[in-house]
């Protein structure tokens, strides 16, 4: 899905694009008429189950922007793509190994399978196997629709991995890959968070015109409506500012209310654009707003040629959050590849919310 001319003309995503697909009661693709594709309001209305695709970046130039869209967004499944006649390349196993890390189930989907030789695409089948394999996973390769439903149900178990053969030219194996994502289930229990304080992640923010600032996220718990009044911080002092919500859209659609797992963009009053960023969270009035300068982590060292001690200087990626950060205390001299280290403390450049529990990566 490309957004920008430069995607077009080079033909690499570069940043984090959105596209939905819509199912009907019987199991049917509705986003298609014989006539016209159809927009997302009309795909919202009709559709019994909506599916959100975030497409990211594949290419090492935009691995942060591929980081990002993998912690931002608390994505259920990872999809991940690999071209029957390249095989399993260097960067298809970073991709991977941050899935794995982040604990984000993963399917595999085989494309470009009618040009690719026989050869080639036994030996690409291979490479994927071992690979998962080694991940202490289950691959588990869908040759007919039969497969589909216990594909589908294992998924959040995360241990099977689930492997499609697709041609777009020919139309192979469309079908089982659209029966798939009919089946999977929601990973997360949304429904919990729905009566909690409200928590709203910023993931990318606007200037509309005539509309003023707008800033879009995630509802990690509660629920926000027009007209309420939130917390929005931390700015770079630490601070929290009090804010009244104009109005809402889910999925392009204006609505009064957005509830936890939803993903919307909010328009803001008496904000300008400059005062708010990436990593800002609005949260519900009643909840104490603070920010951190340092955090404690858990750190486990994939494959990475790395040392890490005290004064290494990474970058976090943590939910909405990316900061350069310094260590200032480990429990180890020096942590090396694989290992696995309880108390590192880390200092940001920024004050920071952060959740306790968040699950981040560090790059660098």
């Amino acid at each position: 899905m490309f957004t920008h001319k430069h995607e077009l003309e080079s033909g690499r995503t570069s940043c984090v694009s959105q596209q939905i697909m819509g199912f009907s009661p019987c199991g049917e693709v509705i986003n298609y008429t014989g006539v016209r594709t159809l927009s997302w309001k009309d795909v919202i209305d009709k559709a019994s189950k909506v599916v959100t695709f975030f497409d990211l970046a594949g290419h090492e130039r935009y691995l942060k922007t591929t980081l990002f869209g993998l912690t931002a967004h608390a994505p259920d499944y990872c999809m991940l793509l690999v071209g029957a006649n390249m095989g399993v390349l260097r960067m298809t196993k970073e991709h991977l190994s941050i899935a794995l890390a982040l604990k984000v189930p993963v399917f595999v989907v085989v494309t470009k399978v009618d040009i690719a030789p026989d050869h080639v695409r036994e030996q690409t089948i291979q490479q994927i196997v071992k690979l998962f394999k080694a991940s202490r996973k289950m691959p588990v390769i869908i040759k007919s629709e039969a497969q589909v439903p216990m594909a589908a149900k294992n998924m959040a178990n995360d241990r099977v991995v689930p492997i499609f053969y697709v041609s777009n030219v020919t139309g192979e194996g469309l079908g089982n890959l659209r029966s798939f994502l009919n089946l999977i289930p929601g990973r997360q229990h949304w429904a919990e968070c729905k009566n909690e304080p409200t928590e709203f992640r910023i993931d990318e923010t606007f200037t509309v015109q005539g509309v003023g600032t707008v800033v879009a996220g995630t509802v990690a718990s509660g629920s926000i409506s027009a007209g309420q009044w939130l917390w929005l911080g931390p700015d770079s002092n630490g601070k929290f500012l009090k804010v009244q919500i104009k109005s809402l859209h889910y999925k392009r659609v204006p609505v009064k209310r957005v509830v936890a797992g939803q993903a919307g963009a909010l328009a803001i009053k008496k904000i300008k654009r400059c005062s708010v960023r990436k990593g800002m969270v609005l949260l519900d009035l009643s909840m104490r707003a603070g920010a951190v300068w340092s955090f404690q982590a858990e750190v486990v060292i994939l494959y990475h040629g790395t040392t890490i001690k005290e004064g290494y200087q990474p970058i976090v990626h943590c939910v909405t959050v990316r900061q350069a950060a310094k260590v200032c205390q480990a429990n180890q001299l020096a942590l090396e590849e694989t290992s696995y280290c309880l108390a590192l403390t880390l200092s940001l450049c920024f004050r920071l919310g952060l959740g306790n529990g968040d699950r981040s990566y560090q790059d660098g």
